[in-house]
């Protein structure tokens, strides 16, 4: 008999399916609920036994460090002491005498066994040995020789290539180089015309009508005289114009005017170039150095300071 096509009276088989649903669900609820919370304190307890780990740890670290740090002043304190320093100073000449010991013996050793192999060689063949040597150390010896001669014989050369050089040097200095005489004293019946040649520039101390020259020089009236200061990059530029120089040396007599210039050691360019053409307009000069720690030129009732020459 088929009991699927078999109607029940009621409903009760659909009841206790809802019901086994209902209580496996449950069941697999709590399971889930056990798994979870026995993971949790898994992790929690393993998170414990971390942190208790890490503390042991630092513990241990920290104990280790303060046995560094007694140790080190331990250290420290030997290192000072005296009886130490002088345990490592045995210590190093006792290294460097086992050294020289181990070297010494070493050596004994070396020569014994070079005295044995020359009383096991045949004497003729250690005479050829030692000839042979001997032949080199001559070959040697007057290759070094040779050398020496060569090299004393270069240097020779060399030393007379200079002495030449130096004589060509000298003599192209000589060339380049004017000879210059300073004046001698001597007593003159012209007017002195005086030219101060400071700064790299030509000061007249004299305008065409033979009154002062307040445009290029500061006066000063003293006791016994005048002084007589150039300005700075006033007067004239001997790289420059000339012309006014040139028209100052043409007006003045070649038989009544003697041209005396005051040079500083600073201009002597300068002086050449006022000379020359003192000298193409026919005027007598003379010239007298002068030192900047000299001071300003000073002029008298018979001349300046100091006397012209």
């Amino acid at each position: 008999m088929n009991l699927r096509r078999k109607m029940p009276p009621d409903s009760l088989y659909l009841l206790l399916d809802t019901l086994c649903n209902a209580f496996g669900g449950i069941i697999l609820l709590a399971v889930l609920v056990v798994l979870l919370t026995s993971k949790e304190k898994t992790q929690s307890s393993k998170a414990a036994d971390s942190q208790e780990m890490l503390q042991r740890r630092l513990a241990i670290a920290q104990t280790d460090l303060q046995k560094s740090q007694q140790l080190a002043a331990s250290l420290k304190a030997k290192a000072n002491d005296e009886r130490f320093k002088q345990q490592v100073a045995l210590l190093s000449t006792r290294k460097d005498l086992q050294d020289v010991i181990q070297q010494t013996k070493d050596t004994v050793a070396q020569s014994g066994k070079d005295l044995d192999t020359a009383n096991a060689v045949d004497p003729s063949e250690r005479l050829k040995f030692l000839n042979a040597q001997l032949a080199a150390a001559q070959a040697h010896k007057l290759e070094a020789k040779n050398s020496l001669a060569a090299a004393e014989e270069n240097t020779k050369r060399l030393k007379q290539r200079l002495a030449d050089m130096e004589r060509q040097v000298t003599a192209k200095l000589d060339e380049l180089q004017k000879p210059l005489r300073l004046p001698k004293e001597h007593e003159t019946g012209k007017r002195v015309i005086y030219i101060i040649v400071r700064y790299g520039h030509i000061y007249l101390c004299r305008n065409f009508d033979l009154s002062r020259n307040e445009t290029d020089i500061d006066w000063t009236t003293t006791l016994t005289g005048e002084t007589a200061e150039p300005r700075r990059g006033m007067g004239i530029d001997p790289k420059g114009s000339t012309a006014g120089l040139i028209n100052f040396f043409k007006n003045m007599s070649d038989d009544s005017v003697y041209v005396a210039f005051c040079v500083y050691e600073d201009s002597f360019p300068a002086f050449i170039r006022a000379k020359q053409l003192a000298s193409d307009s026919g005027l007598a000069y003379g010239w007298e150095p002068f030192q900047i720690s000299d001071g300003p030129v000073s002029f008298g009732a018979v001349g300046h300071t100091p006397k012209p020459q």
